[in-house]
């Protein structure tokens, strides 16, 4: 069910918010297109509440993280374009892989990909009426913590894993819960356009991490941008990207998706 976030009492219509099952919510920005905007998710849990990735930063999203879930969380940023971090440094802990550290230091247009990607006619209406996109930028954000392939990120009463998954980008990660089934997947695998050539993708990891997730044993993938979607659609969506990475790639046929 979707509905417009609130804070603290005062509804805020920027952000949209949608509930789905085992206490996981998304998060998303309605006035940007699925591929200029994301989807965040928020995970709850028993001890502590996880926040997955941080839209693009033109409106507060610590007061909606905080109404939705009021105790302790931790904010983990799957990878590091502009719109995954964007609000990054409203959270006081940022977990990300190590290949991404240099980019939440210094989130220049060209590393976080916004620059010549989102511009004014990428929204549909503007966060404020005084909002400026001339004037927007990142904030540093730099991580306060590095996770890798095989940790496991306790909130509890539920636990996830922590799945290296490079091409999109070289730190990209996405989370296995096992025990529900749920696979968070980012930028690593969504049901539309994939992007692997830009600054910073590597299309041979890219066909090793799809290869990787088309294994595992999967009830609901949620991902970055447009809709959630079953374990047998994640298994036929990467069988499809991969077919499209094969016969795109320099060599075409032939190409060492193992190499």
């Amino acid at each position: 069910m979707a509905s417009k976030a609130k804070s603290k009492g005062v509804e805020v219509d920027w952000f949209e918010t949608t509930e789905f099952a085992n206490g996981i919510l998304r998060i998303r920005e309605p006035a940007l297109a699925p591929l200029h905007g994301s989807n965040a998710w928020l995970i709850r849990g028993r001890d502590a509440s996880l926040l997955i990735d941080t839209c693009i930063g033109v409106a507060p999203l610590r007061p909606i993280v905080e109404a939705l879930a009021p105790g302790p969380f931790v904010c983990l940023l799957t990878h590091t374009h502009y719109d995954h971090i964007g609000g990054a440094h409203e959270f006081g802990q940022r977990w990300a892989h190590a290949a991404e550290a240099s980019v939440l230091s210094d989130p220049n247009p060209r590393a976080t990909q916004w620059g010549g990607w989102l511009s004014a006619e990428s929204f549909s209406r503007y966060p404020r009426e005084d909002f400026d996109f001339a004037a927007y930028s990142l904030a540093a954000a730099p991580a306060t913590r590095f996770v890798e392939e095989g940790d496991i990120i306790d909130l509890g009463d539920r636990k996830l894993t922590i799945l290296h998954t490079p091409g999109h980008s070289p730190g990209l990660i996405t989370l296995l819960e096992e025990a529900t089934g749920a696979l968070f997947t980012s930028d690593a695998l969504y049901d539309g356009r994939m992007f692997f050539d830009l600054h910073g993708s590597d299309r041979a990891a890219a066909g090793r991490s799809l290869a990787r997730l088309a294994t595992l044993d999967v009830e609901v993938a949620h991902p970055g941008h447009f809709e959630s979607f079953s374990g047998a659609t994640l298994r036929a969506l990467a069988a499809r990207t991969l077919a499209e990475l094969e016969i795109n790639a320099p060599g075409g046929a032939g190409w060492p998706l193992g190499a």
